[in-house]
């Protein structure tokens, strides 16, 4: 799958929220992140990692889901659901469970 059109429209919602808070690139920054580092996520050229995410989230006064709420996330289809395979027993435990336990008969002491 390609996932630049998707890394895109993050850059842009990016972009937008902090146009609309009439903010400069390195007030986003910060001192956390390097000015160069968000000007390539804001521009689409670089992928953000989770930390950076959350960096610009947090200077931008937004939850991060709101950074990542992007059309084409809600469109995509979902993966198919695979079946649950059954849990396999190790050897030992299938040995403990079929062969029954063997107790030895001491004499009792008088």
């Amino acid at each position: 799958m390609d996932y630049n059109p998707i890394l895109k429209s993050i850059a842009k919602n990016i972009r937008e929220i902090r146009e609309k808070r009439e903010m400069t690139q390195e007030a986003v920054a910060g001192l956390e992140l390097n000015v160069r580092v968000y000007h390539k996520i804001e521009s689409g050229q670089g992928t953000p990692s989770l930390k950076s995410l959350l960096i610009i989230a947090d200077s931008l006064g937004v939850h991060p889901k709101e950074l990542l709420d992007v059309p084409l996330l809600k469109d995509r289809p979902l993966k198919r659901d695979f079946p649950k395979r059954k849990r396999q027993l190790s050897k030992a435990v299938k040995k403990s469970v079929t062969t029954p336990v063997k107790t030895k008969n001491h004499p009792k002491k008088v």
